[in-house]
């Protein structure tokens, strides 16, 4: 018995320690930032598939991932430390074809 009251500072003291870890050094979840783009004016409302963030609109996160609003910004913030971030999805926009022209007269 005297040597378990011994150890009950020191457990306490352990415990409390680990708890005030910084939280950069314990393991984090994987982050990104979400896609998020300006309304134009007051009337503009968000599509099905956005949130309103005051003056933006933020794309939902990817599955695994839980939505955190800032004050301008939102971030993606992994569920789980093995969640994967999704790869950027190449841009929709097609450059239209270049006409090719003859000589002077030719079209």
């Amino acid at each position: 018995m005297a040597g378990m009251k011994n150890l009950m500072p020191v457990v306490a003291v352990i415990l409390a320690g680990s708890a005030a870890m910084p939280p950069a050094l314990a393991q984090s979840n994987p982050r990104y930032d979400a896609v998020q783009r300006t309304r134009v004016g007051p009337l503009d409302s968000c599509m099905k598939d956005e949130v309103m963030n005051g003056a933006f609109c933020v794309k939902q996160c990817a599955p695994g991932f839980k939505l955190q609003l800032a004050a301008r910004s939102g971030t993606c913030v992994g569920q789980s430390p093995d969640a994967k971030v999704p790869p950027p999805k190449p841009p929709e926009y097609v450059p239209p074809a270049k006409i090719e022209r003859g000589a002077k007269g030719d079209y």
